[in-house]
């Protein structure tokens, strides 16, 4: 049996990526894709398919976190051979594998907080967050669809405890939009500020959704 490796994660200046287990061939460069929903299978529907160049594919191992209709995203994959049937007709789809994903994210920067009282504190949720190479990925959802919403993370003044720990809370200005549609997307946050001197690595506090009194997670940051 061949054996496989694992790919090294790294983040590229206009992205971030993912990895999973690669075998040492049938592999692909990044490659731009559409993921897809179907439709339901338990009512004939066909799940979760990608596109690429116009064709659909089945991901044989397509992570939850990515399970959002029409993101665009670039992959890399190699082909699976049990082939994909579904819908009423058994209609026939090529299998794949994807071993990374990449979106192109270009990170805003955490911002120290000063006035607690500028700080729009508008409903969201917050759905998976994870810290690659120097950036802090985040996906979110909203109501909204009508205006432009802002989103910024914060790095809160020091509290009593000693040492005080880092704390970042993200902040939602929806600009007074009063639409239903819900939304789900990914962004990046450059971590580069939280840099100390004379240490590798900084340990935070990431705060949740607004309505949330505990934290969402606990992270590291090295460098």
């Amino acid at each position: 049996m061949k054996s496989l490796w694992l790919v090294i994660s790294v983040v590229l200046a206009a992205g971030c990526c993912r990895y999973y287990d690669e075998p040492d061939d049938h592999y692909r460069s990044w490659t731009d894709a559409t993921i897809v929903f179907m439709g339901d299978p338990a009512v004939d529907g066909c799940g979760w398919l990608v596109r690429i160049d116009d064709e659909l594919y089945y991901p044989v191992n397509l992570a939850d976190e990515y399970r959002i209709d029409s993101l665009e995203l670039q992959i890399r994959y190699y082909y699976d051979p049990v082939e994909y049937r579904c819908g009423r007709g058994g209609t026939r789809y090529p299998s794949i594998r994807i071993i990374a994903y990449k979106m192109d994210t270009s990170p805003a920067e955490v911002r120290d907080l000063l006035d607690w009282d500028s700080v729009p504190m508008d409903m969201f949720r917050m759905d998976s967050a994870y810290v690659e190479g120097d950036s802090l990925h985040l996906q979110i959802s909203y109501s909204g669809g009508c205006r432009e919403h802002e989103f910024n993370l914060w790095k809160l003044p020091p509290n009593a405890l000693e040492p005080p720990p880092v704390e970042l809370m993200l902040a939602h200005e929806d600009n007074g939009d009063m639409c239903e549609a819900w939304i789900t997307e990914w962004m990046a946050f450059s971590l580069r500020p939280l840099r100390e001197r004379g240490k590798r690595e900084t340990t935070f506090l990431l705060r949740g959704s607004p309505e949330m009194s505990a934290y969402f997670g606990e992270f590291v940051y090295r460098y």
